[in-house]
C-alpha cells in the first residue's frame, strides 16, 4: 500500500504520523552525515519508522526502513563498518520515505486538492526564497502541501508565478492568512478546486527527490504565530510606549504620585511585553545550520570531493525576519567554498592538506550584532586573476590594478557577473550569487568583508542586525527635520568649535587616526537650501561609509519602531522608515549608508587619492611659508590638521625653539618653532598651527601660511648645498630643494633633527646576549637624515652586525648594481630624495639577485596605512622611528632563525 491510499480514521491521525516521521528522517539524515554517527540512535531511528509504517500497513515503507535497520544492527554488533557505501544507503532511504510523504493525498479518495496560484512581484530581489517561505509555511500548517516548482529548486528560481497543490482538508482563510505574511507577494488566486468545482488547471508534478529538503521538527510546547502578527503586536506596543510618553509629556511636572505611579506602572509592563515579544522573535541559527550538511554532501558528490561541514554557535538568536532572508545568501557562500574554495583532492595533497577540505559555519552575537563567518581550507583567492578581470572589464586601470589591496579588490567580487572560475559547472561559475549577498546585506543594514590567502583558504565574514523590530536610534535636530540615527552606527559626538575643523584637498574634514574624516551639513544633505546651525559632530559608521555629520541638537537615545515608508523608497532611498516618539514628533530614520555620499570620493580620496600608492615614487607635499616669504615643504602623511593659532602655555628655562605647550582635546602638545631653528624672525599676527604627527608623537609648528598641497616627484628632490644647508647654524636643517615649475625653490625641512634638537631622545641600551648568531653579518642602510643613520647605527651595533649608509635610496641602488656580494638585509627609510623607500623596495623584491634579502622599512610615518603600503611592496618589516629595543627585536627576527628567539615582531605577511 502507498502512503496515498491510507484510510485515515481522522486528519489528526494522519498529521501525527507526518509530523513523528518528518522528525524521524531528520535525525537519520542529521545523523548519518555526523563525523561520528550515532549508531544507538539512528538505530532507533530506522526502527520506530518501521512499526509505524506497519502499524498503517506501508509495505514498501517498511522493507526499506527493515533493510537500513538490518545495516545498522550490523555496525552494533561490529560486523560492518559505518562506511561511505552504508551512509549513502542512509540517505536514500530518507530520500524514499520523504518522497513517499510528499505524495500523501487527502483522506476522501480521488486526488482532490486545492491548487493556489501565486504571482510576485518580478522587481522583487530573491523571489525562489520567498516561494520556499510560501511553501514552507503552507506545508508545515497543512502536510502533503507541494510547490510547482518543486520546493528543492526554489533556491535558484527567477520566475514571477508559482504554485501549491494544498490538500482539500485545509481551510482556504488559513491559507490565505499565512501567504498574506510572505513579502512581494502581487496576488493569491485558486485556480482548482476539488473535484467537481468545475475549474480546470495545469498539473503539478510529483516532488522532486533528488535534493530534498531537510524537515525541522516543531518544538515541543510551540504554537505557530505568524511574522506579520508578531509585528502589529509590536507595532501595537510601541504606540502605547508613545500614548505613556505623550502623557507624561502632558502631565510634566504637575502629575501626583499616584498618576506618576500608573505611568511608570504602564512603562515597564508595555516594555516588558515588548521584551517578550521580540524574543518571541528570535529563532536559534541551528535551525538554519541543520539544512545545510546534507546541501554540503551532495555538492560534494556532485564536484567529486571530498568535504565536511564544521558548524559552530548555532545556539546564537537571530530575528526570524531576517533569518527567513539568510538562507540564500549562506548557500551561494557555502556553494562558492565547495566549488571555488576546496580544491581536488589530488591538488590538496601536493601542497601537504589532508585529501578532505573543510568548510566551517560559525556564529555568535556581539554588540547588538549577529556574526556569521563562512570559511573554506581551500585554495584561496587568486587576487591577481581579480586584477586581470578588473583591467579587462574597465574597472581599473593598469596601474590602479597593480597597486590596489586586497580590501579594494574583494569589492569587485560583489559585482555582477564576476566570477573567477575556470569553467562553467552546475554550482557555480556564472558570476551569480556574491552579488545577492551584498544586495540583501545592504537591504538589511548589514555588512560582509573578506580574508584570503593563496593555498590556505577563503573566510566570508557578515555582520548583521540581531533584530529589524526595535531599533535604539540617537535622536538629533537638523534644519527643521527631527533625525534618527541608528545607534550602532554612532561612534562619538563632538562639539563642533572644538572638533578641529580643517579643509583637506578641498573638503571639510576632522582629523582620525588613520586619514581625515569628511564633515557634513546633515541638512543640506537632506536640502542644500535649508538653514541651520551644525552645532555638533556625529561620527557615524556604517560598514565602510565613514563621516561626520553636523547637527543643530541632540536630543538623546530612544528605542524606536520603526514604521517602513515603502512609497518613498524610490525618490528618498537613504529614508529608511518613519519613527513617532514620545512628544508626538515623527522623526526621520536615516539610512547612513545611503544617506552619506560614496565613500570612495570623500574620506578615501582624502585619504588616498592625494596621496600616491606605494612604489610610484611621488608624494604630495603641503607647502607653506614662514616670515621670510619663503616655501618650505611637508609630507602630507606627516600632518594631521591645520589649527588657527591657539594660546601656548610658557614653561621656564626651555629649550629656546621650545615656545610652550597648548592643549588640544584633551592633549598636551609640544609648541616649535621654525623659524627660532632656521634664523628667522618671529611669525606674524595671522600665523596658523601646523600640527604633525611622526616619530610617533605629536607636536605643533607655527607657520606664516598654508599654501596649496602639489605632487612631487621623489627623483626631483636634490640634495640642498651644504654652505646653504649650514649657513643658519653650522648644523644641517634640510632634506632636499625642489625646483617646482610653477611655485618655484621648494625647502624640504629635517623636522626630525629639529625634534631631536629640542628634547633629544634617551634610549634604553640594546642587549646583545640573544644576538651572537647574526654577529658579523652586514646591513645596508639608507636614510636621508643623518640624526635617522646615527640612531640606526647605534641601535645595531650592539647585535655585532656590520652597516654601511647611503644618504638616499637611488645611492644604494646604485650601490647594488656594482656590488659583487650583497648584504643579509636592507633597513630602508621611505621619505628619501631621488629614490623613495617603497619605490627601492619594489625594485628590489623584483631583481634576481636580491629579491629573497629581507627588508625592513623603517620610518616616521604612522598609521596602518603604511603597513600596508609596506605589505602591498613586499617589504619584511616595518618600524616607526625611533624605538631601538624594537628594531633590534625585528632585525634579530629577520636575521636570526625562527627557533633562536621567541620575542614578538612586526613582521609582515
Amino acid at each position: 500500500m502507498r502512503f496515498s491510499e491510507i484510510q485515515w480514521d481522522s486528519p489528526e491521525e494522519r498529521d501525527l504520523f507526518m509530523q513523528e516521521a518528518t522528525e524521524l528522517l531528520a535525525s537519520l539524515e542529521e545523523g548519518a552525515l555526523m563525523a561520528s554517527p550515532p549508531l544507538d540512535a539512528l538505530f532507533r531511528a530506522a526502527h520506530t519508522l518501521k512499526g509505524s509504517g506497519g502499524m498503517v500497513g506501508l509495505t514498501d515503507w517498511v522493507t526499506a526502513a527493515h533493510d537500513l535497520e538490518d545495516a545498522l544492527d550490523k555496525v552494533r554488533q561490529g560486523a560492518r563498518q559505518f562506511d561511505e557505501d552504508l551512509q549513502k544507503e542512509t540517505l536514500h532511504t530518507v530520500d524514499v520515505l520523504r518522497a513517499e510523504l510528499a505524495g500523501a493525498a487527502p483522506m476522501s479518495s480521488g486526488d482532490e486538492t486545492v491548487v493556489w496560484e501565486l504571482t510576485w512581484d518580478k522587481n522583487a530581489p530573491m523571489l525562489g526564497v520567498r516561494a520556499y517561505q510560501a511553501w514552507q509555511s503552507v506545508s508545515a500548517a497543512f502536510p502533503g502541501t507541494q510547490s510547482d516548482p518543486p520546493e528543492a529548486e526554489l533556491s535558484g528560481w527567477t520566475g514571477t508565478t508559482s504554485r501549491l497543490r494544498v490538500p482539500k482538508s485545509a481551510e482556504a482563510s488559513k491559507v490565505r492568512a499565512l501567504l498574506a505574511e510572505i513579502d512581494n507577494l502581487v496576488s493569491v488566486d485558486v485556480v482548482r478546486g476539488p473535484e467537481g468545482s468545475g475549474e480546470d488547471a495545469k498539473a503539478i508534478p510529483a516532488v522532486s527527490t533528488s535534493a530534498p529538503v531537510t524537515g525541522s521538527a516543531p518544538r515541543e510546547g510551540t504554537i505557530r504565530i505568524g511574522a506579520a502578527s508578531l509585528e502589529r503586536i509590536l507595532e501595537g506596543l510601541g504606540e502605547l510606549l508613545l500614548d505613556q510618553g505623550q502623557l507624561e509629556h502632558h502631565f510634566g511636572g504637575s502629575a501626583d504620585q499616584a498618576t506618576r505611579s500608573v505611568l511608570d506602572h504602564m512603562r515597564r509592563r508595555a516594555l516588558d511585553l515588548q521584551d517578550l515579544t521580540l524574543r518571541a522573535r528570535m529563532l536559534p541559527l541551528d535551525t538554519l545550520f541543520r539544512q545545510y550538511p546534507r546541501a554540503i554532501h551532495d555538492m560534494a558528490k556532485q564536484l567529486d570531493k571530498k568535504i565536511r561541514l564544521e558548524t559552530q554557535g548555532g545556539e546564537t538568536e537571530l530575528d526570524r525576519l531576517v533569518m527567513d532572508r539568510l538562507h540564500e545568501p549562506l548557500l551561494h557562500l557555502l556553494r562558492n567554498a565547495c566549488d571555488h574554495g576546496i580544491e581536488s583532492g589530488e591538488v590538496r595533497v601536493a601542497h601537504g592538506k589532508p585529501e578532505m577540505g573543510t568548510v566551517r559555519l560559525a556564529a555568535y552575537a556581539a554588540q547588538g550584532h549577529v556574526h556569521v563567518r563562512v570559511e573554506d581550507d581551500g585554495g584561496g583567492i587568486e587576487w591577481d586573476r581579480l586584477r586581470e578581470k578588473a583591467v579587462r572589464q574597465g574597472w581599473m586601470s593598469a596601474e590602479e590594478a597593480l597597486h590596489a589591496s586586497t580590501d579594494r579588490l574583494s569589492e569587485l567580487l560583489f559585482r555582477p557577473g564576476v566570477s573567477t572560475a575556470e569553467k562553467v559547472t552546475d554550482l557555480s561559475g556564472r558570476g551569480v550569487g556574491l552579488d545577492v549577498v551584498k544586495a540583501f546585506l545592504d537591504e538589511i543594514h548589514g555588512t560582509i568583508t573578506v580574508e584570503s590567502d593563496l593555498h590556505k583558504g577563503t573566510a566570508f565574514h557578515l555582520e548583521l542586525p540581531m533584530t529589524m523590530a526595535i531599533m535604539t536610534a540617537l535622536i538629533v535636530d537638523a534644519g527643521p527635520w527631527t533625525i534618527g540615527l541608528p545607534i550602532l552606527t554612532v561612534e562619538r559626538i563632538d562639539v563642533a568649535q572644538q572638533a578641529g575643523i580643517s579643509t583637506v584637498l578641498g573638503q571639510t574634514a576632522v582629523p582620525d587616526d588613520d586619514a581625515p574624516i569628511p564633515v557634513y551639513s546633515l541638512a543640506q544633505l537632506l536640502d542644500p537650501t535649508a538653514a541651520h546651525e551644525d552645532t555638533y559632530l556625529i561620527r557615524v559608521k556604517d560598514g565602510r561609509t565613514q563621516a561626520a555629520l553636523a547637527v543643530d541638537e541632540v536630543r538623546g537615545q530612544q528605542e524606536v519602531v520603526v514604521k517602513p515608508v515603502a512609497t518613498l523608497a524610490s525618490v528618498t532611498p537613504w529614508l529608511s522608515g518613519v519613527a513617532l516618539l514620545g512628544d508626538g514628533r515623527l522623526a526621520l530614520m536615516i539610512d547612513v549608508r545611503r544617506l552619506v555620499p560614496s565613500t570612495r570620493t570623500d574620506r578615501e580620496r582624502v585619504h588616498d587619492d592625494g596621496i600616491l600608492r606605494a612604489g610610484s615614487n611621488q608624494m604630495e607635499l603641503l607647502v607653506f611659508q614662514l616670515s621670510d616669504g619663503q616655501r618650505y615643504g611637508i609630507n602630507v602623511y606627516k600632518t594631521r590638521e591645520v589649527l588657527r593659532a591657539a594660546e601656548v602655555t610658557r614653561v621656564p628655562e626651555q629649550h629656546g625653539w621650545l615656545y610652550g605647550f597648548l592643549r588640544l582635546r584633551g592633549q598636551t602638545v609640544p609648541v616649535v618653532s621654525l623659524h627660532r631653528a632656521l634664523g628667522l624672525p618671529e611669525p606674524g599676527p595671522d600665523a596658523v598651527m601646523l600640527m604633525t604627527e611622526f616619530n610617533q608623537s605629536v607636536q605643533a609648528f607655527p607657520v606664516d601660511m598654508v599654501d596649496r598641497m602639489v605632487r612631487v616627484s621623489w627623483d626631483r628632490v636634490e640634495p640642498l648645498p651644504p654652505v646653504l644647508d649650514t649657513a643658519v647654524s653650522g648644523r644641517r636643517r634640510f632634506t632636499g630643494l625642489i625646483d617646482h615649475p610653477e611655485l618655484g625653490p621648494i625647502q624640504l625641512i629635517d623636522f626630525e633633527q629639529i625634534l631631536e634638537q629640542v628634547a633629544p631622545p634617551e634610549y634604553p641600551p640594546v642587549k646583545a646576549d640573544i644576538h651572537s648568531p647574526i654577529t658579523g653579518k652586514t646591513v645596508w642602510l639608507a636614510d636621508d637624515s643623518r640624526v635617522a643613520l646615527n640612531q640606526v647605527e647605534k641601535a645595531l651595533h650592539p647585535l655585532g652586525l656590520q652597516v654601511r649608509t647611503f644618504a638616499d635610496g637611488e645611492a644604494l641602488w646604485e650601490a647594488v648594481e656594482k656590488a659583487e656580494s650583497l648584504p643579509a638585509l636592507f633597513v630602508l627609510d621611505v621619505e628619501m630624495p631621488r629614490l623613495d623607500g617603497y619605490t627601492l623596495t619594489q625594485r628590489l623584491k623584483h631583481e634576481a639577485r636580491t629579491h629573497e634579502i629581507p627588508i625592513l622599512l623603517h620610518t616616521s610615518l604612522s598609521g596602518h596605512w603604511h603597513a600596508d603600503r609596506a605589505q602591498q611592496v613586499e617589504a619584511d618589516a616595518i618600524v616607526t622611528k625611533f624605538d631601538p629595543a624594537m628594531l633590534a627585536r625585528t632585525v634579530a627576527g629577520l636575521l636570526l632563525p625562527v627557533s633562536a628567539h621567541h620575542e614578538s615582531v612586526p613582521m609582515l605577511s
